[in-house]
C-alpha cells in the first residue's frame, strides 16, 4: 500500500481472503495449499496448480474446518496452514499497522473465532472489531418480505434468514446448512465437459493428474466464457494430440440442475407462507455456474448479488458500530443507513409454495412423458390423440417449460379441455391437472415423478 489507511477489511469468504479498504481490493487469495512437510507449505495461486497433479498433499478446506487436521495425508492443523495462507495474503497486501475489521462466515463458532484471532495476532494483524457477513447484506428495511442470505462455501451452502425490526437488522438462528457447496457445482459441471469430451473424441481429462490438472486450469475460463455466449469452443492437448468440443451452457446448467431444485426446496420450506422473498446472494454463489439465473425466476423471489466489494464496502460504512470500545467484539446485528435512493427490487411473478405444484411428466395410456422437452398433443384423423416431441400438421397444442413453470397453449381454438373447461389461451399446469380431447375419451394426466438418484 502506498499510504496507510485507518481502517482495512479481511473478508473470509466462502473460498478465499480478500484484503480492501472498501474501495479497491489491496490483495484476494483462493485457499489453496501444498503440504509438502509440516515446514514446507505453499498457498495460493502457486498452490491452486498442484491441487489436481498432487491431490494428497493439497488441501482447500482448511478455513471451513479451521478446529480440525488437515485432509492431507501430512499431519497438521488447519490452524496452522491458515496462518501461512493468511500471511501471505497480509503480505501481498502489503499490511502493517493498520486497523483491521475482520469478515466471518455465519458458521464461524467461538473456538473458531478465538483460533482466527490468535492467527491474527501472531501475524501483529491490529483487529479492532468482528462481523458476521450475512449481517452486511442488509442495508435498508425491505417492507412486505422475508430476507434470506445464501452463502456459497466450499463444502456446504448457508441459509441464513435476516429479521428486520424498526431499529436494526439482525439474524434468525440457528443458519439452515445444507450439505453440498462450490466443489460440488464445480465437480458437476467439470464432469459434464468431460463426459462430452469422452463421448466425441475418446479423450477423458480426468484419466491421469496432468491432463485433469489441465482441465481445471481452463474450466474457470470456459464457464466464464459460458455466460457471456450460448456455445463456445474447448480445447485440450496431450503430448502431440488436440482435442476439441464444442460446449453450449445448457450442458452445464442441467448438470446441477438437482442441485438447484434442491436450493428452491429449503428456501420454500423456510418461506412457504410467504408471498415475497428477497434473496442476497454472497459474492461466492457467482462462481455457481447458472445459480444466479435459475434463482431471479423462482417464483416470488427478486435476486440481490454482492460483488467482491460489497460486504467489505459496509463493514467500512459501520465501523463506528463494529469497533466499539476498546474490546474485540463479535457483531451480528446492526442498524439500519440513512439511504435517500432506496432500490426498489422486482420480484417474480407467482408464489414460492407453487414450485410443489409443478409436474414433471405427462401421463398417457400408463407412459410417462418428460417434461423436460417440449410435448405436442397430436390427433390423426380416425385415431386417438398421442404424445409427439415434434409439431405437425395434426398438432392440437403444445406443452412445454417456460421458466419454473409448465405452460399448454392451443392451436388455433382447438378442442382441447384442461379441467372441464375448454382452452382458449396459454395458461399454468400443475400436479393432478386433466387434459381431454374433444370427442375423445383419452385423458392426460400432468403428475411428478420424484427421482432419489444421489
Amino acid at each position: 500500500m502506498s499510504t496507510i489507511e485507518s481502517m482495512i477489511v479481511i473478508d473470509l469468504y466462502g473460498s478465499g481472503v480478500r484484503i480492501s479498504d472498501g474501495t479497491n481490493i489491496l490483495a484476494d487469495s483462493k485457499s489453496y495449499a501444498l503440504i509438502e512437510s509440516d515446514k514446507s507449505i505453499t498457498v495460493g495461486e502457486q498452490a491452486e496448480h498442484f491441487a489436481h497433479l498432487r491431490p494428497r498433499e493439497s488441501s482447500t478446506l482448511f478455513w471451513g474446518q479451521l478446529t480440525e487436521n488437515s485432509n492431507t495425508k501430512h499431519v497438521i492443523s488447519n490452524a496452522e496452514i491458515a496462518y501461512r495462507h493468511l500471511e501471505y495474503v497480509w503480505k501481498l497486501a502489503e499490511g502493517s499497522d493498520q486497523s483491521v475489521i475482520l469478515i466471518t462466515p455465519v458458521t464461524f463458532n467461538k473456538n473458531e473465532l478465538g483460533l482466527l484471532l490468535g492467527i491474527c495476532n501472531k501475524l501483529s494483524i491490529k483487529v479492532t472489531g468482528i462481523v458476521c457477513n450475512a449481517s452486511l447484506a442488509l442495508q435498508h428495511p425491505i417492507h412486505d418480505c422475508e430476507v434470506v442470505f445464501i452463502d456459497l462455501q466450499q463444502q456446504q451452502l448457508v441459509l441464513t434468514e435476516l429479521k428486520q425490526s424498526k431499529q436494526e437488522v439482525s439474524l434468525e438462528q440457528p443458519s439452515r446448512i445444507i450439505n453440498y457447496g462450490l466443489d460440488k457445482f464445480i465437480h458437476n459441471a467439470a464432469n459434464s465437459i468431460a463426459k462430452k469430451f469422452i463421448s466425441e473424441t475418446r479423450f477423458d481429462p480426468l484419466h491421469n493428474a496432468e491432463d485433469e490438472q489441465q482441465f481445471f486450469d481452463k474450466l474457470p475460463l470456459w464457464l466464464a466464457r459460458l455466460n457471456e455466449i450460448d456455445v463456445i469452443e474447448c480445447k485440450l492437448s496431450t503430448g502431440e494430440n488436440n482435442f476439441s468440443i464444442k460446449c453450449d451452457n445448457s450442458l452445464v446448467n442441467n448438470a446441477n440442475k438437482k442441485l438447484f431444485e434442491d436450493l428452491a426446496a429449503h428456501l420454500n420450506l423456510l418461506f412457504h407462507h410467504h408471498n415475497n422473498i428477497a434473496i442476497y446472494c454472497s459474492e461466492s454463489c457467482r462462481q455457481a455456474f447458472g445459480l444466479h439465473d435459475y434463482l431471479i425466476n423462482l417464483p416470488g423471489c427478486a435476486v440481490i448479488q454482492q460483488n467482491e466489494l460489497s460486504l467489505s464496502r459496509q463493514a467500512i460504512l459501520y465501523k463506528n458500530q463494529i469497533t466499539k470500545g476498546d474490546q474485540v467484539h463479535f457483531v451480528n446485528a446492526l442498524p439500519w443507513q440513512e439511504i435517500d435512493d432506496i432500490p426498489i427490487l422486482t420480484f417474480s411473478s407467482g408464489k414460492l409454495s407453487n414450485l410443489s405444484s409443478i409436474p414433471t411428466h405427462a401421463l398417457l395410456n400408463g407412459y410417462a412423458h418428460s417434461l423436460q422437452q417440449d410435448l405436442y398433443i397430436s390427433r390423426a384423423p380416425n385415431s386417438e390423440p398421442q404424445i409427439l416431441h415434434k409439431k405437425n400438421s395434426n398438432s392440437l397444442c403444445r406443452i412445454y417449460i417456460d421458466n419454473l413453470s409448465v405452460m399448454i397453449k392451443t392451436y388455433d381454438d382447438q378442442d382441447v379441455i384442461l379441467n372441464e373447461c375448454k382452452l382458449e389461451h396459454s395458461t399454468i399446469v400443475n400436479i393432478n391437472d386433466s387434459l381431454k380431447i374433444l370427442g375423445h375419451t383419452t385423458n392426460i394426466q400432468f403428475i411428478k415423478v420424484v427421482d432419489h438418484e444421489e
